[in-house]
């Protein structure tokens, strides 16, 4: 053991050497040549479409630069961050950021799907099995209001089937049967209000119709069958 150990400080330590002391003709070494890519924090996008984006040619080494890869991860949509990471003495580690998926809205040969800007996603819905509430049009007031549910009360978002406008500027969620309405974007301390008063009523095992939340400090409630 202490051999094989020896063995592997002793390339760690000439790859070190080699990369402080000349690092242009590592890239040579077939060695160090890229054997292996490995795709972290990839849920949204199709893995075969991000690598043909990526560009890789089997020939690349480990110790190319990586900015030329980092910029081309960049300009794929839903990406927002890309990192490169190497473990020796093949791995690239391609590491992605990707836009957090927000809602479904209708479009004109399907659905779409939106960020917490409103601004459309290329994620196919069918391929990554994303189940959001549906917003009845692109609508940044409607696709903000369900972000702060999501960051607020995420089993509250997950409740949410619909989004859709009121009158004036209000929100009305529907959630199968049941109906909240919203004044606006809630609050963190509005969402908290309606989520206990769904609380209390689960507990009373009462249904609700609607809770109308748009008035300061006040939640009213229609109970099913009233």
């Amino acid at each position: 053991m202490s051999g094989r150990y020896a063995l592997v400080g002793g390339l760690v330590g000439f790859v070190i050497i080699m990369l402080v002391a000349a690092p242009a003709a590592i890239r040579h070494v077939s060695f160090f040549r890229v054997r292996q890519v490995e795709l972290v924090g990839v849920r949204y996008h199709a893995p075969r479409e991000i690598m043909a984006e990526l560009g890789l040619l089997p020939e690349r080494s480990l110790f190319a630069p990586a900015g030329e890869i980092e910029q081309r991860a960049m300009q794929i949509p839903g990406i927002t961050g890309a990192r490169i990471e190497r473990r020796i003495p093949g791995t690239l580690r391609v590491v992605l950021q990707e836009r957090m998926p927000i809602a479904f809205a209708p479009g004109p040969s399907g659905l779409v799907v939106l960020d917490a800007d409103a601004r459309p996603l290329a994620y196919d819905p069918a391929a990554t099995g994303l189940d959001l509430p549906l917003v009845e049009q692109v609508d940044s007031l409607l696709v903000r209001t369900l972000d702060v549910l999501r960051t607020t009360d995420s089993a509250f978002y997950w409740d949410v089937d619909v989004a859709r406008r009121g009158g004036g500027n209000s929100v009305v969620l529907e959630l199968g049967q049941e109906l909240v309405i919203l004044k606006d974007v809630p609050t963190a301390r509005e969402i908290a209000a309606i989520g206990a008063v769904r609380q209390h009523l689960s507990s009373q095992q009462r249904g609700f119709e609607q809770l109308d939340a748009r008035f300061d400090h006040k939640v009213f409630v229609r109970l099913s069958g009233a």
